[in-house]
């Protein structure tokens, strides 16, 4: 029987294709999977599909693809849930950024802590608060992992408003073969 992994917010190319590389170069347990993309942008989405099609392709990878603008329909039967999302993308990011620096407050990341990271925290835990209602609805067993900043105040949100377990991830580095 196939695992079913689930990544909502797909439409990061780069984010995307190294969980896909990881899956399959390290296949986890040795199962056999099946993914499903979640991404709301229909053309961004359409574009990692066709990349992750040409990796599993070009490593001949046993794993069945499915996606979808809406991750209800890609959410029954999940084992894992993975979200990758970003409220408002790069605009609302840069202005997490540009906004404090404004009025004399330098912030090195602007997606975590100080001003950057609370406006951002005010965008993301709403949305992801609805992402987990489906996935407890649609998916109650499926294990969930976050790498959305800012991942701390997002994990607790959940884990006070839901009482969902969750855990948090932090990208790191990469190996740039496959």
């Amino acid at each position: 029987m196939k695992k079913k992994i689930v990544i909502i917010g797909a439409g990061s190319e780069m984010f995307t294709q190294g969980l896909v590389v990881d899956l399959i170069k390290k296949n986890p347990g040795g199962h056999k999977w099946k993914l499903a993309l979640v991404d709301i942008e229909e053309g961004i989405l359409e574009n990692v599909v066709k990349l992750v099609k040409k990796i599993i392709e070009a490593k001949q990878a046993d794993i069945e693809l499915e996606w979808s603008t809406d991750r209800c329909d890609c959410l029954p039967g999940a084992d894992y849930v993975i979200t990758t999302i970003g409220v408002g993308g790069r605009r609302a990011w840069e202005q997490d950024v540009f906004i404090p620096r404004k009025y004399g407050i330098n912030q090195p990341v602007g997606d975590t802590a100080m001003p950057g990271g609370i406006s951002r925290a005010m965008r993301m835990i709403p949305a992801m608060l609805d992402i987990v209602k489906d996935t407890q609805r649609l998916a109650p067993n499926a294990r969930l992992y976050n790498y959305s900043n800012p991942m701390t105040a997002i994990c607790r949100a959940i884990r006070k408003e839901l009482e969902y377990p969750i855990t948090g991830l932090c990208i790191g580095t990469a190996e740039s073969e496959w």
